[in-house]
């Protein structure tokens, strides 16, 4: 007797310590999924594995060809012990879980994704399929050429696998607070009107929860002794499951055995859930809620199918629960909701209570029993293959029907009872801390199979990515040179151009005003009378020439920039052929050909015409100020007709002295003038001084047309001289010759400095996709290997002995 209460105790620490390490464990897969799901909306969108269509047809059809069972009910990511026998409380340790679809450990899935890789890039690495708890479920119809999954972008399916997470992390949370529990729940579920109220009255042995041909049950009954209420039986409805509080009346309404019957079966006053505090005088091995080893509640829960609702909080209750005992009618089977509940428990629960109810009425019970397993050996293979202590045929309602309440019960049902008090209270690791542990075994497989993938991702990326750089690289350095060689042409084009425009504007302007006389030769002269309109026409004549000459100066300049634009045309096209983007295409107005006379575009959109590079409605203030004088009239400065005069003088001395009679006439004359008088010397003097002063008024009358000529010129270019006239133009004409053209050099330098910095942005961005590919394969290497030793670490708690 000591040594039985010995071996309970030992069992009891032992199982103390697997929950305190499970517990553990769980909260590491919980901070995993936690961190995963934090990298995945900051850092990097997770890649989730996608399958072509295709690819799925061919399996659905593999799968399908030689079973007449639907492909719904077969699982490719399914979990499996290769010795269940092992997952006993206490006794020896399981072998590693593994994926039936595959025999290679964890740290394998690496080098495989890479070989399934090299062997056809354009197939996925991984099929969804191969995920369990984190595969997720779009519920798309498909055709059989489309790619339901791969159509959708990155984001979206980052979002989806962010919400699966969180799910998975609620999960969690519910197995951690299943663990630390000490009391075990035992959820007694099944389609519309199986029996299952009928079930929980015959394991209590008492007709507490009302039963009838036709579904009754509306709401969760949750049947527990009544030592955990003093002792007192009482039945409580509670609004709010989650505020409720036995000691707390506020939190739940005390209704009596009358009134349990219409609100089990109406529920008009939506409550949650009947907590339903029974007593049971069976002895402690006998009594399945007062077993003496741990607190049991029962729960009776609505049928499948009753309505969208009550199966939605039906599935999630599931998560809540250490044992599903699911009841099947027997001249049912299972319906496709029961199997899709399965299909649901099945992701942390591998052995499910069945129970097929009804078994008496059935006449040929063999065929029965054998259609029944083979749906249980797809549904779920673990419970097949402990069928004999999982899967029972009863019948419930012979119990209850038997006038005697002591009667024993058939063997079936006393089995059945036995198998199911058990796997409770006996077999606690494997009914309660297994399913815990099997979930947390697919997450962290999951958590492998998609690290794997992710690292794959990210490697591609990277070699993608370093492919794109090493093939940009020649067309940048390309680009730099060829910015530097044009922008060095641009400028060489411009000086030059400025430096022509001065050159010929300077040498041009001065011969001009140095030849103003000469142009004003073809004045016609009227005569001494209108010398001062003839004067007028002068100073407007030369007027005029100059501003011929300054437009002239002009014209130059404007053919000097088309000559610049051509120029930079030709290198504007050579920037076009560098250009593959959108943006090479030439917008309107920028660096076009002049149309029509001298006309050209400074890259804005305006044109600018010869005639309007400067404004010369006055082409120099001192003009606009001149006035005639009259000393334009009188030139006293014999010297620009000293010459003349000279070649006069000496031709009279060469006839007066070349006569033969000079030294007669000259002895003559001087005997003539002692003969005179003074006075009439005088005379003859004054008259010789009158004839010489009237000669040389003729003259300079004769020479006046000549004279205005060149002492209006002689003035304006003094002037224009002191103006700085030729000075000004030139530096005029540069001025809007760098004008026009600057902006053209402009627009070439600024094009190409779009491209390299474009070619940058493009470079910078693939470093930086590159930086973020590179931590991701390190972030997901680690992830897989931190994955794989904290599965080693939860199949550890079933292997290990424990304390």
């Amino acid at each position: 007797m000591a040594s039985n209460r010995e071996e309970q105790e030992l069992q009891q620490r032992v199982f103390a310590d697997k929950c305190r390490r499970l517990h553990a464990h769980l909260l590491g897969t919980k901070a995993l999924l936690n961190d995963i799901g934090e990298y995945n909306r900051t850092k990097w969108p997770v890649h989730y594995p996608l399958a072509r269509m295709a690819r799925a047809n061919e399996t659905y059809s593999s799968n399908t060809a030689g079973s007449s069972q639907p492909s719904s009910l077969r699982r490719s990511n399914s979990m499996i012990y290769s010795d269940t026998s092992t997952l006993m409380d206490g006794g020896l340790a399981p072998t590693p879980v593994r994926r039936s679809m595959t025999a290679e450990d964890a740290h394998g899935l690496g080098s495989s994704r890479s070989n399934a890789g090299a062997a056809d890039a354009s197939e996925r690495l991984l099929d969804p399929n191969d995920l369990s708890v984190l595969k997720l479920d779009l519920r798309l119809s498909y055709h059989a050429d489309s790619d339901v999954m791969g159509s959708l972008e990155e984001s979206s399916i980052a979002r989806l696998f962010d919400e699966r997470l969180s799910q998975c992390e609620v999960h969690i949370d519910k197995l951690i607070a299943r663990v630390i529990d000490k009391s075990s729940k035992i959820l007694v579920t099944g389609d519309l009107n199986a029996g299952k109220s009928t079930l929980v009255n015959a394991l209590l042995r008492r007709e507490i929860l009302p039963f009838d041909q036709q579904p009754c049950t509306m709401l969760f009954c949750e049947v527990v002794d009544a030592s955990q209420n003093g002792g007192v039986e009482e039945i409580h409805a509670v609004p709010d499951i989650e505020r409720y509080n036995r000691q707390d009346p506020a939190t739940f309404v005390r209704v009596s055995m009358n009134e349990l019957e219409d609100i089990v079966m109406e529920n008009d006053e939506h409550y949650q859930q009947l907590k339903i505090y029974s007593q049971d005088k069976r002895n402690d091995d006998e009594s399945l809620l007062h077993n003496g080893v741990v607190d049991v509640a029962l729960i009776d829960s609505p049928g499948l199918n009753r309505d969208s609702l009550k199966t939605t909080q039906l599935f999630a209750r599931q998560e809540e629960i250490d044992v599903v005992v699911f009841v099947v009618n027997a001249e049912n089977h299972f319906t496709l909701s029961g199997q899709d509940f399965l299909l649901n428990a099945g992701n942390e629960k591998a052995h499910i209570f069945i129970v097929v109810n009804r078994f008496d009425a059935i006449r040929r019970k063999d065929r029965c029993e054998r259609m029944i397993l083979d749906q249980i050996r797809d549904l779920s293979p673990l419970t097949y293959e402990e069928r004999q202590d999982l899967v029972h045929f009863v019948s419930a309602r012979d119990l209850l029907a038997a006038d005697d309440s002591s009667a024993a019960p058939a063997e079936s049902f006393s089995r059945m009872e036995k198998c199911l008090r058990s796997f409770t209270l006996e077999q606690r690791f494997k009914s309660k801390l297994a399913p815990a542990q099997r979930y947390a075994m697919n997450v962290l497989f999951d958590i492998q199979y998609l690290a794997a993938e992710n690292v794959a991702a990210a490697t591609k990326r990277i070699q993608e990515i370093n492919a794109v750089l090493r093939e940009s690289m020649p067309k940048y350095e390309t680009l730099l040179q060829e910015r530097t060689e044009s922008s060095k042409q641009a400028e060489a084009i411009l000086d030059g151009s400025c430096l022509e425009v001065r050159r010929h504007t300077t040498a041009h302007l001065t011969n001009t005003t140095v030849h103003l006389q000469d142009v004003c030769e073809k004045v016609a002269y009227p005569g001494l009378l209108s010398l001062w309109t003839y004067a007028e026409s002068v100073l407007l004549t030369m007027v005029r020439h100059l501003e011929h000459e300054v437009k002239e100066c002009d014209r130059f300049a404007s053919f000097t920039i088309q000559q610049a634009h051509n120029e930079l045309s030709q290198l504007e096209a050579q920037r076009r052929l560098l250009d593959t983007s959108a943006e090479a295409k030439p917008a309107a107005g920028a660096l076009d050909a002049p149309k029509g006379g001298d006309v050209w575009d400074d890259g804005t959109g305006s044109s600018v015409s010869a005639s309007q590079l400067a404004s010369i409605g006055s082409i120099s203030n001192a003009l606009d100020t001149v006035q005639l004088e009259l000393s334009d009239f009188v030139d006293l400065d014999f010297s620009h007709n000293w010459g003349a005069l000279t070649s006069i003088s000496a031709s009279a001395s060469l006839t007066l002295f070349a006569s033969k009679s000079m030294a007669s006439n000259m002895l003559a004359l001087l005997r003539l003038s002692s003969t005179m008088g003074a006075s009439t010397a005088r005379r003859l003097i004054v008259g010789t001084a009158m004839l010489i002063g009237v000669g040389s008024v003729f003259y300079v009358v004769s020479d006046m047309d000549a004279t205005v000529r060149r002492k209006l010129s002689t003035r304006v270019s003094l002037m224009l001289k002191q103006e700085g006239f030729v000075e000004h133009h030139a530096e005029r004409l540069t001025t809007e010759t760098s004008r026009a053209v600057r902006p053209f050099v402009w627009h070439l330098q600024h094009t190409f400095g779009r491209m390299v910095e474009a070619e940058e942005r493009r470079r910078a961005d693939h470093l930086r996709r590159r930086h973020v590919a590179q931590d991701s394969q390190i972030y997901f290497d680690e992830l897989r290997a931190k994955a794989q030793e904290l599965a080693s670490a939860v199949r550890a708690v079933s292997t290990d002995v424990g304390i």
